[in-house]
């Protein structure tokens, strides 16, 4: 009962990896492998591993980096990094189907965004990560919104707050008005800039 109580909402047995975006910090700002089930394809420095990272992390160069939106009640000192915006999940899972439809698809795999609580060692509480799931392939899972679909609500909530002079309900509506360039994806590197078809 106990191992059941601390499984994290995105394991499952047909999970391979799953990767995060790190902090929003200006030195953290990458993705990284967070977890791996040890399958030879996607360990750390596996030629997938590495190319899933790189176009992650090229997609978080086309958007303009984290998002960081000044709240003018803190006096322009604080901004909504770490607060993630519904279209940020949008962007990666964009990146996720071109590169599904490059590589994994054929492989009988898939990967997709989402949003998920994770505990770090050096926090004192969770909180709610982007990540990238790399999986066996099924259409049920890449329908799943769970935890991600809680987090939005949960930001609708915030944003809807009576007290709009209070910060959360400033950040929460900051991270929904978040959207990326227009032209972010013919920003991503070949072969999956917006210009390439893999069809």
């Amino acid at each position: 009962m106990g191992c059941m109580q601390s499984t994290p909402t995105f394991y499952h047995p047909d999970l391979l990896a799953l990767f995060r975006c790190g902090a929003p910090l200006p030195f953290k700002q990458k993705w990284f492998m967070h977890f791996s089930n040890g399958d030879p394809g996607w360990v750390r420095n596996s030629p997938l591993t590495i190319e899933l990272v790189d176009l992650l992390n090229d997609a978080l160069k086309a958007i303009g980096g984290w998002p960081r939106i000044p709240i003018p009640e803190c006096g322009g000192h604080c901004s909504n990094d770490g607060w993630i915006s519904p279209q940020m999940i949008e962007v990666f899972n964009k990146v996720c189907k071109k590169f599904n439809d490059a590589k994994l698809f054929d492989m009988g795999l898939q990967c997709r965004g989402g949003i998920y609580t994770i505990k770090d060692w050096y926090a004192e509480r969770a909180g709610s990560v982007l990540c990238v799931l790399v999986e066996k392939k099924s259409d049920e899972k890449l329908r799943d919104v769970g935890e991600t679909q809680k987090y939005i609500s949960g930001l609708e909530k915030s944003r809807n707050r009576k007290d709009v002079h209070n910060l959360v309900t400033r950040l929460a509506q900051s991270a929904l008005a978040w959207s990326p360039p227009e032209d972010w994806m013919t920003r991503l590197s070949p072969p999956y800039n917006e210009a390439t078809n893999h069809v």
